[in-house]
């Protein structure tokens, strides 16, 4: 595989010098951002640099020489009968094997002393196999016609579909959408519109969005601009692993009920083993003019809780766990069950691989999950992961990050906000 790397002002110009240059067969095998020139930090650039390589073409094995007859077979026919049998008896003992797993009758084994009854009864039974073994092989048939079908294509496209699906399906491929998932959408699609509006893409793209917006859970109850409700004080625990962006996540959510909805809002943290995670909340809190308490035990968390009881809005941050750490997930655990939190948030950062996220889900999920923030969508290399692992959660999209920016770059998470990103709707 023939690797190079490509550096551009941002995600989409360096994807389009991939693109240009390696074409369809490109495979991306990392990213990165860094800041360049400058003083001090001032002014400084930034710079995506994007790994990529190219596929080698599968080359079609060569066809295997035929192979040459057995000389014993063809000696055993210029023998006798008793060596003729004696070799039909061997031939047919492996398919006598096999009609027995079946369920079949093991056909006797032929010699010259039967009689013509025997032989032809022996003879059907080989040529008709059992109702089990039949069904067997129709069953296979059925799944090799299916794949078929789904692998048949030209330069990536399937042949079976109208052009306009047949362009999306690609498209949903190459944003990383299940293919099971990518299947069934365009499968679904083509059996629902009409032949003329199949050649419609403005028709074809709306149902399309439609379709994908259907398969995420639908977020109702909350919004970031969240006017004070008078009912109580609500509380946001936002947990995930190290590194996704919760600490900046519950800054932007601060500022947005503080600064543009007028509550009355607490930020409370526990995560203590980072002196740069309490001091930057703490600057952040500074700046929006919120109080922030630091806690170190289950105990003092209910205090704080107490003590800011007459909020609108509590968000408390935690630290960043890793999903194989039993240990410190069980501490999480316990601070959850004491705080009795309204809303629990698992964050995941869209540069984590769908592996990655589905681990730190079945992890944290055990503490426990109310609904997922997706961030750094502005990193993504692709969207359509995040559709598989929505869905593979069934938890509602609460929110997404699209930024660094404070208390801008952070939306409601929308369905349809989504299925338009996979589509290739810009940020």
């Amino acid at each position: 595989m023939t690797v190079k790397t490509y550096k551009g002002n941002s995600m989409a110009e360096a994807l389009a010098q991939v693109k240009q240059e390696l074409g369809p067969r490109a495979v991306i095998l990392h990213t990165r951002s860094y800041k360049r020139g400058g003083v001090l930090g001032i002014g400084a650039k930034t710079i995506v640099e994007i790994t990529a390589g190219l596929q080698p073409q599968s080359r079609q094995p060569a066809a295997a020489p035929a192979k040459k007859k057995s000389a014993a077979v063809a000696a055993a026919r210029s023998n006798d009968s008793g060596a003729y049998d004696s070799v039909t008896a061997t031939a047919t003992a492996p398919r006598n094997t096999i009609r027995s797993a079946y369920g079949a009758t093991t056909t006797p084994r032929i010699n010259t002393e039967e009689s013509a009854s025997t032989r032809q009864l022996a003879a059907s039974l080989l040529k008709e196999p059992s109702f089990e073994l039949r069904n067997e092989i129709s069953s296979l048939r059925t799944m090799v016609e299916s794949l078929l079908q789904r692998t048949t294509s030209v330069a990536g496209q399937r042949t079976d579909l109208p052009e306009q699906l047949s362009k999306h399906y690609l498209q949903l491929i190459e944003q990383q959408v299940a293919d099971e998932l990518a299947y069934r959408i365009v499968e679904d699609l083509k059996a629902e519109l009409p032949a003329e509006q199949l050649n419609n893409p403005v028709v074809v793209r709306d149902r399309l969005v439609a379709k994908l917006e259907g398969l995420l859970p639908a977020n109702t109850a909350h919004t970031v601009a969240r006017p004070a409700t008078g009912v109580g004080c609500r509380t946001i625990c936002l947990i995930g692993p190290t590194g996704v962006g919760k600490t900046t996540t519950i800054a932007k959510l601060a500022a947005a009920f503080k600064l543009r909805q007028r509550q009355k809002v607490g930020l409370i943290t526990i995560d203590t083993y980072r002196i740069a995670a309490v001091d930057q909340l703490r600057t952040y809190a500074n700046i929006i003019g919120v109080p922030l308490k630091v806690v170190l035990t289950p105990a003092e968390l209910l205090a704080a809780l107490k003590e800011m009881a007459d909020c609108d809005t509590i968000l408390i941050d935690t630290a960043g766990r890793s999903h194989a750490d039993q240990l410190k997930l069980n501490e999480l655990s316990s601070f959850i069950e004491i705080g009795k939190f309204s809303e629990v948030h698992l964050v995941l950062s869209s540069t984590t691989t769908q592996e990655g996220m589905e681990a730190a889900l079945a992890s944290f999920s055990k503490v426990r999950v109310d609904q997922i923030i997706f961030t750094k969508l502005d990193e993504a290399v692709s969207f359509g992961v995040l559709l598989n692992v929505a869905r593979r959660a069934s938890k509602a999209l609460s929110y997404i990050t699209t930024g660094q920016d404070v208390p801008d770059n952070i939306e409601v998470g929308q369905p349809r906000r989504l299925a338009k990103l996979i589509l290739g709707e810009k940020l």
